[in-house]
């Protein structure tokens, strides 16, 4: 009997070793399982708040996009729009009534140009009241709006009074006005 015992008390120890080593694994694994488990818990989080920013940067850069798209339209019809009132305030400009007198002003004020003798040129609706003017100094039509061009007698050089000319060195030294008439701006006034 003292052998069995002594195969029993060994099995029973090989037993506890047993049991004490699958103990150990089981804390193991599960050790690793809470590990891998953090760790993944920690990498979605991080991938969702990835994700999180890149949406947002994406909607934020859309949305400059849909500003910058929006404001190109609103200038682009601004634009038209100024061109609009351009092309009408030079139709206005060539039927005005008050046009041979704006025509005998020019001349006046430019006499020195054409009187020694340089050349005067007109659009065709307003040869007779330049010519009636200039008499033999007159050239020429044009194609103009109205106004005229005084070419000096040795032709190097040439004053553009047309109307198109005034209006456009004008408009240019005026359209920021001309434009905060049309679209006050919101900004206060210093």
């Amino acid at each position: 009997m003292a052998l069995d015992t002594v195969i029993q008390a060994i099995q029973a120890k090989g037993k506890a070793e047993v049991d004490d080593i699958l103990a150990q694994a089981r804390a193991e694994r599960e050790r690793t399982l809470s590990e891998v488990r953090d760790e993944a818990g920690s990498a979605l989080a991080d991938a969702e708040e990835r994700a999180k920013q890149a949406a947002e940067r994406k909607r934020v850069q859309e949305l400059a996009r849909a500003e910058l798209e929006a404001r190109k339209i609103v200038l682009v019809a601004q634009k038209d729009t100024l061109d609009e009132v351009y092309q009408r305030a030079l139709t206005r400009l060539a039927n005005l009534k008050e046009n041979p007198e704006f025509l005998r002003a020019l001349l006046k004020a430019n006499e020195s140009e054409w009187k020694a003798g340089g050349k005067v040129y007109s659009n065709a609706r307003d040869e007779a009241v330049v010519k009636g003017i200039v008499g033999r100094t007159y050239a020429g039509h044009i194609d103009a709006a109205g106004g005229l061009i005084i070419e000096s007698a040795d032709g190097t050089r040439r004053v553009d009074l047309r109307y198109e000319s005034i209006l456009r060195d004008v408009w240019n030294d005026s359209v920021r006005e001309v434009a905060e008439v049309l679209w006050p701006s919101r900004a206060p006034k210093a």
